[in-house]
């Protein structure tokens, strides 16, 4: 409802708006005569449009009630009556028996009860009104965010959620518990209101908190709508629902509207194929429930078609449709959750799934150990900053600190780890800098010896050789600081790997030349050189080297912040690149995420440096963009500078 169209780990969305510009069942008054076309002429005086320039469903000539009930239709009614006629229905108050309907507007029992649960958030800050960004949050997260930033759920219920459901009364019934999709939740604080899209299940929308202004119209009407013509993606109409122009769109005023308020226990059945508009009211927690049924699926099961073809197909589709619903046992005094458990066999494969906390792929180190492919960046970061960035992050799966001793980070890491909330220490694999000042055998053991004792722990999984010398761009040294040499270092680490107290061993920032040398004297393997790496500076040559000597490659700078090093200035001049830009557009997510992918596609170990829950959020988005599906946006990106390597 509230989201259309989902590109999230190459799957196809529950309710993905497609376009359906006519379409319609023989259903009597909902379904008026189809006209022959189009208006084409532009009036020159607006003052005499009906809700030009105003809200959607102000421009209508004509309005219509839906069937409004105060009770459950059995399942066979609505089966017979509703679905297979493709008529909407409300029903009011039915569900106000639901613990849900009675316990989720305290915000307390939520955090109590669902705070660990994870749901897929769409955030709409980094990203145009059509193509919200998704991230993972826990719910105590969202609780924490939701009031100060434009950020919904909507996202499969959890199945703690869901023993505080109970299925509507009217689809309690092992007929369609066979069709059942998804069981699905939307939350805000209030602020939404959805494009005028359809979606291409049967939907049957609960009001759970707050309430919802919905404008349903007839799928004959969809061509009232354009979406055929200007379309951000199919099923959705350009239309907006805000400020309708009527110059621009002047058969709006054509369509024939439907009218309905929902408040806390009410639901409605939107058949597939109906265009709606939904305005949440009532402020925050705004939450419903959705229950998504595959009955028709016309879109899949129709030939393609002209239009007038396309809607006698889909009504021939409906007819063809079981006359009677299998109802041979019904589920009323169940959970949603009960439900879902003793009667998953009934369930179509791949359909209804509790979400789940994904892990991040890691790759195999030449020591023999596993490092993720993505990892958090701490250098630099504040005590409070990194509190809160490394606790969100071990919630979200991250498994992979990248720390610096100049900061505060391994001290707060270290106090996390120790108090052990989400993971054990072996889980997490930890990132130790040797800076240039801390060169030399002797220093260099110190240095470690620091880390460790500020990470509370009794081995660090890598440690890097920060840079070869004080002069390398970007590093200092006092005069009177230790200037040991990096040959010197890489000894003592080499000891320390013998010993176990550093599993893997690396450098950063050294010259092929540098890496050759050590190469011929290193006694413990190379596994790990970080250096940088964003879609303007590759470092072909240098990731070419590390493949054959099978030294994993990890970039710092991935991002293009360092290009504020080359004269650019403000945020990375990255994001701004329009192929990003679309990129990130059509896979749902912000223009960091696909650099990040850009560069893991090309085998290469990230780790951004972030702060906010929601962007860390985001780059962990990376692994799931559905970027294999058509890998040609990341190998485009290299064509847009072909000089670099």
């Amino acid at each position: 409802m509230e989201n259309k169209a989902k590109l999230y780990a190459g799957a196809v969305p529950v309710f993905l708006a497609l376009a359906w510009s006519i379409w319609g069942p023989n259903v009597g008054q909902y379904l008026p005569p189809m006209s022959t076309g189009l208006t084409n002429e532009v009036p020159n005086d607006t003052s005499n449009l009906k809700g030009h320039m105003e809200r959607f469903g102000e421009q209508a000539q004509k309005y219509e009630n839906l069937i409004t009930l105060d009770y459950f239709p059995d399942p066979e009614v609505f089966y017979r009556d509703y679905v297979r006629k493709s008529v909407p229905l409300v029903v009011k108050g039915a569900l106000k028996h639901w613990p849900a309907v009675q316990k989720w507007k305290n915000e307390d029992y939520l955090r109590e009860k669902f705070g660990e649960d994870f749901f897929n958030v769409h955030w709409r800050n980094v990203s145009d009104e059509h193509h919200p960004a998704y991230i993972d949050m826990t719910m105590e997260d969202f609780l924490d965010t939701y009031r100060k930033e434009k950020i919904y759920m909507d996202s499969t219920v959890s199945p703690e959620m869901a023993e505080d459901l109970t299925f509507p009364g009217f689809v309690a019934c092992e007929g369609m518990l066979k069709m059942l999709k998804q069981v699905a939740i939307f939350f805000n604080s209030g602020w939404s209101s959805t494009d005028i899209h359809l979606d291409v299940t049967e939907t049957i929308f609960a009001q759970v908190t707050g309430g919802r202004h919905w404008i349903l119209t007839t799928p004959r009407d969809g061509k009232y709508l354009y979406t055929d013509e200007f379309a951000p993606h199919n099923g959705i109409s350009p239309v907006n629902q805000e400020t309708v122009d009527l110059i621009k769109f002047p058969d709006v005023s054509k369509i024939v509207i439907y009218n309905i308020t929902l408040e806390a226990g009410d639901i409605i059945y939107i058949p597939e194929g109906w265009f709606h508009q939904a305005r949440t009211k009532g402020g925050a927690p705004n939450i419903a429930i959705a229950v998504f049924i595959n009955f028709l699926l016309c879109m899949w099961e129709c030939p393609d078609s002209d239009d007038a073809e396309y809607v006698e197909n889909c009504i021939k589709l409906r007819e063809q449709k079981p006359t009677e619903l299998e109802c041979n046992f019904r589920m009323e005094d169940l959970t949603v959750r009960e439900v879902l458990d003793k009667y998953s066999y009934l369930v179509p494969p791949g359909m209804v799934q509790w979400n789940k906390k994904e892990e991040l792929t890691p790759v195999l180190l030449k020591s023999g150990y596993n490092m993720p492919m993505l990892g958090l960046g701490l250098g630099g970061t504040s005590q409070e900053n990194a509190d809160r960035a490394i606790r969100h992050a071990l919630k979200i799966g991250y498994r992979l600190f990248d720390t610096d001793p100049e900061g505060e980070s391994e001290a707060v890491l270290g106090s996390i780890l120790a108090q052990n909330p989400y993971r054990k220490r072996e889980e997490i694999f930890v990132i130790v800098k040797v800076h240039p000042k801390d060169l030399g055998k002797y220093a260099t053991k110190s240095s470690i010896e620091r880390s460790m004792k500020r990470l509370k722990t009794d081995y660090i999984d890598l440690v890097l050789i920060k840079a070869p010398s004080c002069d390398t761009r970007g590093f200092e040294c006092e005069a009177d600081e230790n200037r040991g040499t990096w040959q010197e270092s890489w000894e003592a680490l080499e000891e320390l790997n013998r010993t176990g107290t550093v599993r893997s061993i690396g450098v950063s920032n050294f010259k092929i030349s540098q890496i050759k040398e050590l190469l011929k004297k290193a006694k413990a393997p190379l596994s790990v050189l970080q250096a940088r790496f964003d879609l303007m500076k590759r470092n072909t040559k240098l990731r070419k080297f590390c493949d054959k000597h099978e030294i994993r490659f990890m970039a710092h700078s991935v991002l293009g912040f360092k290009l504020t090093e080359d004269g650019y200035s403000g945020e990375s001049p990255l994001f701004n690149i329009e192929m990003v830009k679309t990129a990130a557009r059509k896979y749902r997510t912000s223009p960091a995420t696909v650099l990040l992918r850009y560069a893991m596609d090309r085998n290469v170990t990230v780790v951004p440096k972030s702060t906010n829950p929601l962007h860390i959020s985001l780059n962990k988005h990376a692994f799931y963009i559905g970027v294999d599906s058509d890998p040609s946006y990341m190998e485009d990106m290299e064509e847009l500078f072909p000089h670099v390597n």
